[in-house]
């Protein structure tokens, strides 16, 4: 695949880092309930399309235009000695047509060799390999349309809220801070179980008056 498809790989590996890089910033955006974040993912969900679309029909056309004649002209023409020794040792053949044509020497490939030219071999590969890129390629289309739409929707509808609304650890207010909260403001001690709050200066008769925090 390598040797014979290097362009393919290429626009595979091309294609499945914008993808990676793409759900980064939707995930980032979804977690953090960020509508800017969420229209970034809506802007590169376009390129991630593209790509997408360029494996595809990248390696339909190679497979279903005339493939024979690519690979006939791709050995003669630009596969180095390199290349097609790699070629014959991953498949397991010699030469294209039989060991006596364009064959490169090794200790399985020499003339008097049994085995089979690389065309049948490499036709073969080529066209199951590229069948399976296209068609996972073109299969993928339907579902990414879907998600380019949930992320419209979603960025138009997110609040503007960046996070969750949760206060960090270290700014909540815990018993002592709320005690000594209310010392300053002249109130007594707050109670721990029922979160009521005396306030002496407020009496009558002799009986301090107890106000509830909640109904105050």
């Amino acid at each position: 695949m390598y040797t014979a498809d290097s362009d393919i790989l290429v626009y595979i590996t091309v294609a499945a880092s914008i993808q990676i890089f793409t759900s980064l910033v939707g995930l980032c955006g979804a977690v953090l309930n960020s509508r800017p974040i969420l229209a970034v993912y809506c802007l590169l969900l376009w390129p991630s399309f593209i790509s997408l679309a360029v494996v595809g029909y990248a390696s339909y056309k190679r497979t279903e235009f005339a493939l024979d004649r690519k690979l006939n002209l791709a050995w003669s023409q630009w596969y180095n000695p390199g290349d097609r020794l790699a070629i014959q040792t991953s498949l397991g053949c010699c030469g294209y047509y039989n060991p006596l044509h364009q064959a490169i020497s090794s200790k399985r490939c020499f003339p008097r060799t049994t085995l089979p030219g690389c065309k049948a071999k490499l036709y073969l590969f080529e066209k199951q390999t590229l069948r399976m890129i296209w068609s996972t390629a073109f299969s993928l289309v339907p579902l990414h349309i879907l998600v380019i739409c949930l992320s419209l929707l979603c960025s138009n509808h997110v609040t503007e809220t960046f996070g969750k609304g949760i206060v960090p650890k270290r700014y909540r207010l815990g018993l002592s801070d709320v005690q000594l909260e209310a010392e300053s403001l002249g109130y007594g001690r707050f109670r721990n179980g029922g979160g009521v709050i005396e306030r002496p200066s407020e009496s009558k008769g002799g009986v301090s008056m107890i106000v509830r925090e909640d109904r105050r």
